[in-house]
């Protein structure tokens, strides 16, 4: 676990960077966090879940996309350079996949801080590291829309 929280700490940090501490706070206003409201819909439960509802469809595209490059390497790949091009596109999708999971991960609220902040951050870390994966698999998904055409046309000529 202490592994797990490490690598959450540095993404925190990578993701956070371009936000001020006066944005965060305006953030954290926004979204009226109050540990003492009762349990029940509020904004921070509705944010959470929008992200997890998008973390979850964008987490089935990169699912398909690596079945599909997987049952298209068999039709496509006919030497070891074109199968390392579709497994490097497998491998792309595989950290997309894990991005998404971190995505839906159970909140686990950092010993020594308070509540609000914490909730801050992880909704902040959620936010960003939802979009970098839409937009590497947006980016994944185009370079396989070209690349695969492409190495199924490429054919090696005997003798070269």
């Amino acid at each position: 676990m202490p592994l797990i929280r490490s690598a959450n700490h540095a993404l925190l940090r990578v993701l956070m960077r371009p936000w001020r501490r006066d944005r965060i706070d305006h953030y954290i206003r926004h979204l009226a966090i109050d540990p003492e409201e009762p349990p029940g819909p509020n904004i921070v439960r509705s944010t959470f879940q929008t992200i997890d509802g998008k973390a979850s469809g964008l987490l089935t595209h990169t699912s398909m996309m690596i079945a599909a490059l997987g049952v298209s390497a068999r039709v496509v790949a006919n030497d070891y350079f074109e199968q390392g091009v579709i497994v490097g596109e497998i491998m792309l999708y595989l950290l997309v996949a894990l991005g998404c999971l971190r995505c839906l991960s159970v909140f686990d609220a950092y010993s020594g801080e308070p509540l609000k902040d914490a909730v801050g951050e992880e909704l902040i870390l959620r936010r960003e590291l939802y979009r970098l994966c839409n937009r590497a698999a947006i980016l994944l998904t185009l370079i396989v829309l070209i690349s695969l055409p492409l190495l199924y046309l490429y054919v090696p000529k005997k003798g070269a």
